[in-house]
Order: structure tokens, then sequence, then C-alpha cells
């Protein structure tokens, strides 16, 4: 019941946005007495917090399935890049979710441990072939602070004459990550 309840809260959020989300609204949309929620989610921000770490989990799972079967580190690097893009574009509201304030706890420890470790896996990779100077962990904030940074000027409409969010995160990539992944003569 816990699980059905958080996924009818994200369906509330992702449509309507995390002030729309109450226990008795999730309790009715879900097919169960208003109150029912309140046996598994003592407040509203703890019925967020399972939200935050259902978001965790689902970018968890659509960065591994865009891992898998890339041909290489550069590719795995990418696939992470890219599935972390696309799901801030189409969450919107889940991905905000994520990096709000809250109560966090051992749950939301362990998505955002699972969801790094998945994310630098590639850098870890990297690293331990001598092509990174610094450690996964400082370099994967370094990543995500560029994307996150990029994605966020692109949200609010910041990025303008002629600069195009694909093109500046492939820049970002390439920059980033030039000195470190293997680059082919030629690519642009």
């Amino acid at each position: 019941m816990r699980a059905r309840l958080t996924a009818v809260a994200m369906r509330i959020v992702e449509r309507e946005g995390r002030d729309a989300c109450s226990l008795r609204r999730v309790g009715a949309a879900a097919g169960v007495s208003r109150t029912t929620p309140y046996t598994y989610f003592p407040d509203k921000e703890a019925l967020l917090d399972s939200v935050r770490v259902a978001a965790l989990g689902a970018l968890s799972a659509e960065s591994e399935k865009a891992m898998q079967g890339a041909p290489s580190l550069e590719a795995r690097l990418a696939a992470v890049g890219r599935a972390y893009v696309k799901f801030a574009l189409s969450r919107p509201a889940l991905y905000d979710m994520i990096f709000d304030a809250h109560g966090g706890g051992p749950e939301h420890d362990a998505a955002v441990k699972r969801y790094r470790e998945l994310a630098e896996s590639p850098l870890v990779e990297a690293h331990a072939a001598g092509l990174t100077t610094l450690p996964p962990a400082r370099l994967g904030q370094v990543l995500w602070a560029a994307t996150h940074g990029a994605i966020n000027l692109h949200r609010a409409g910041k990025l303008r004459h002629g600069v195009d969010l694909e093109r500046l995160l492939q820049d970002l990539g390439d920059v980033l990550a030039f000195g470190f992944v293997p680059r082919k003569e030629g690519k642009t």
C-alpha cells in the first residue's frame, strides 16, 4: 500500500506540482479511504520524502538502462549524462523535488548512494585506468554542477542569443572530459 500511495503521489506531483499533493487527495486518488495514507505516512512531508526516494529510483533506473550495452567508457559516461538531462526535462517536478530541502532518512540516503554509484561508475573506471586526476566523487560533482547549471539556465529561459542546450551540454561534456576520455581525431 505504501508503494501504491507513493506512485499515486508521484503522478499528482508530476501533473500538478508538489503543493497539489496531500495525504487525503492521495487516498482518494488511490481508491482508498482518505485517511488510509495517514497509516503509512505521519504527514505530507513524509509522503513527499517517499516521492523523492521514488524519483531518485526512477532516475537511477533510467540511467542504468541508458548505460546498458554502451560499448565504451566514453559512451557510458555520455549515456548517464543524457539520462540525467532527459529525466530533468521530461519530469521536471520530480527532478526539482530531488533537490528540495527535506527530512531525508535511511531510504533517501540509500537512493542517493545508489544513484551516485551508478553515475560515477564510468568515472571510477576512468580513474582506475589512470585517465583522471580528480577522484571519481569529486569529478562527478564537477560534471553534475555543470549539467545541473545548464539545465536550470535552460528551464529559466536564460539560454539566449543562439545558445542551444543540446550543443551547450555537448560542449560542456567535451571540455570537462577532455584529457580523461580518449577522443577521436576530427570529432566535433
